[in-house]
């Protein structure tokens, strides 16, 4: 669809039919956006868990539950040679699990003491400096998949300037911040339970910002006849992300941009003439685009369309993308809509080294909704792959329901 590089990894379409098919929504608009973020620099006394060595959590253990109370007494109790105790009592000591007292005394300190409680070796780095996400337009933490570099871009300056050229496609629209930041939002990150899930440590103290800058997230949003789903690069579009969905939902600045985005008038004359366009290009002149009742675009074509030489059948039951519409290829035949879940499943788990039965039967039926056929069981599918030579998907069939060649 484009040889300019793109931010997503994955084809729009995908998104239209988790929407649909997969999360049972009607979907009407496909954005391509880049949600603004506040990226905060803090500096904070940072408490973080850990696992405990094993020797650590037996001599805390000793302090805490044992009565025990001095390097001799550990070692003679565990059994363990007195230079190797001494070692871990002095790393014990500068982590801030324990203290020694006079006359070679040992004591776990309150952090020692929580960290033997809940069995996770707690440390606390003192005026520690890193960087948190939160969306702009409510000031809420992003969780812990933002945070991946490797998966999700943050873009600003000159990479942003790039992402909303003119000639890239698909078009980024970047959503402006009204608002400074609300610092507030700091103080409520220690009330959170979920902390984990947010890439936040078990406690900040002494937390102060540093820099409060706003990047931008982008994503595609899928708004429906009811309600919208958001979707970012973590999942590749195979599933929708819930917080910012519903974060999404409950801001007046994002929908009211979507609103007047919806109002725009001709829409549906272009997705006519961009799907009038694509038949003629497909060679099928005298097919004419067909809108349906939910105000969907859809061109239904005769099973000899789809093939080698003609259109891949897996396109059957997917969208075709246009700005922010799109339209269904469909085909009322059913041996082709067949092949289809065949070469689709093939695409979503035949090269995989590893997927699981339920994961296997959820995605058949899905697909078997969004083809309209019954959901056929994995032993019936593992004999059509056999004989439309899909090996990787037999294969994988075959390990699946215990069958073998």
């Amino acid at each position: 669809m484009t040889t300019a590089p793109r931010l997503m990894n994955f084809p729009e379409e995908r998104v239209l039919e988790d929407a649909a098919f997969g999360q049972g929504i009607v979907p009407t608009r496909l954005y391509a956006l880049l949600l603004p973020v506040w990226q905060v620099e803090i500096r904070a006394d940072v408490t973080e868990g850990e696992d405990f060595f094993l020797i650590d959590r037996f001599l805390e253990r000793g302090l805490r539950l044992g009565a025990l109370h001095t390097v001799d007494e550990l070692a003679a109790f565990f059994a363990l040679d007195r230079g190797l105790v001494a070692q871990a009592v002095r790393f014990l000591a500068a982590i801030g699990h324990l203290r020694e007292e006079a006359g070679g005394r040992l004591s776990l300190t309150p952090l020692g003491q929580r960290s033997v409680d809940d069995d996770v070796r707690y440390v606390v780095t003192r005026q520690d400096r890193r960087k948190l996400y939160f969306e702009a337009l409510s000031c809420t933490p992003l969780t812990r998949a933002h945070y991946d570099e490797e998966v999700v871009t943050l873009l600003s300056g000159q990479e942003l300037a790039r992402a909303t050229r003119s000639d890239h496609y698909p078009r980024f629209t970047p959503i402006t911040v009204t608002s400074g930041f609300d610092r507030s939002a700091l103080d409520r990150l220690k009330d959170r339970k979920d902390r984990a899930r947010f890439n936040l440590p078990v406690a900040l103290d002494a937390l102060e910002s540093l820099e409060e800058t706003v990047v931008h997230l982008p994503v595609y949003l899928v708004r429906g006849q009811k309600g919208l789903l958001v979707y970012g690069q973590a999942e590749a579009g195979t599933a929708h992300d819930p917080e910012l969905s519903e974060l999404c939902t409950r801001s007046p600045e994002l929908v009211s941009v979507l609103d007047n985005e919806e109002s725009e008038e001709g829409a549906d004359g272009r997705v006519l003439r961009f799907a009038q366009k694509w038949l003629r290009d497909q060679g099928f002149d005298t097919v004419a685009p067909e809108q349906d009742d939910d105000g969907t675009w859809s061109v239904s074509l005769p099973s000899g369309a789809f093939g080698a030489d003609g259109i891949p059948v897996s396109r059957i039951g997917g969208y075709r993308v246009v700005g922010t519409r799109f339209f269904r290829v469909w085909c009322e035949e059913e041996t082709p809509r067949k092949l289809a879940l065949l070469a689709r499943l093939d695409q979503r788990m035949g090269s995989r080294r590893k997927v699981t039965r339920r994961e296997a039967e959820e995605l058949v039926a899905r697909l078997a909704r969004q083809l309209r056929l019954e959901v056929p069981e994995l032993s019936r599918l593992r004999g059509g792959a056999e004989k439309t030579g899909l090996s990787g998907l037999e294969a994988q069939l075959a390990r699946l329901t215990g069958e073998r060649n």
